[in-house]
């Protein structure tokens, strides 16, 4: 999509799924937004935690009446999930997504090959964890004993250091060598990958280190 045809254009956009999730989630989230896109259903879990929705984006199957005057993205589009209907009509620096995680494990399995296909960072949020495409070079700092997971969806290289069971230059595969059950050690973790295709799972309550963290990696013009 060329960047005329972007409908909502924010630096930090909170996309909300159909999928798990709750009030509460979503007001915390969006505290860190500068605009709310719901992906069809998701809509509805908006309008309870009180969010402000600029936009409603899907092939509208789960909706019914929309509320006088709340812009809208009808896209017929069967070849592609709300979810990617969402991040093809928006311009972010950083996507949020709350209620992507959990549910029918097909739809978080299909999230997260949208996290593969999409070069602009997207961090995923449940009630417990972060789930986000590692870029190139990313460093957090973490505290000690901090439950952290890594998961290659493709073929890739990859180096973890500041972890418990560290990887040097080691060739990861969803068939081979993953890092899932890892633990930081404290201080900063540190990951060199030779191309997308690692996630990254850790706690919630890093998600402004991580939002630094993946602006530090991907740049203010990974996305233009």
């Amino acid at each position: 999509m060329t960047n005329e045809n972007y409908m909502c254009r924010a630096p930090r956009t909170l996309l909300i799924g159909a999928g798990p999730s709750n009030a509460e989630l979503i007001r915390e989230i969006s505290f860190y937004s500068d605009a709310i896109v719901a992906a069809d259903g998701g809509f509805w879990a908006a309008e309870q935690a009180g969010a402000q929705v600029a936009l409603v984006v899907g092939d509208m199957d789960s909706q019914q009446d929309l509320p006088a005057g709340q812009a809208a993205a009808h896209i017929l589009d069967q070849e592609t999930t709300d979810f990617q209907k969402c991040l093809a009509v928006c311009d972010a620096d950083v996507f949020l997504g709350v209620g992507f995680l959990g549910g029918r494990l097909d739809h978080q399995m299909a999230a997260f090959s949208t996290l593969l296909n999409e070069p602009r960072p997207v961090v995923l949020i449940d009630e417990a964890q972060l789930v986000f495409v590692v870029p190139q070079e990313f460093s957090v700092d973490l505290e000690a004993e901090t439950p952290v997971g890594f998961y290659p969806m493709v073929s890739i290289e990859a180096s973890l250091r500041g972890v418990r069971w560290p990887l040097s230059n080691v060739a990861m595969s969803p068939i081979g060598q993953i890092a899932t059950s890892n633990v930081a050690l404290g201080g900063a973790l540190e990951i060199t990958v030779d191309g997308p295709g690692l996630l990254a799972i850790m706690p919630r309550r890093y998600l402004v280190a991580v939002l630094a963290a993946l602006d530090r990696g991907f740049g203010k013009a990974h996305h233009q």
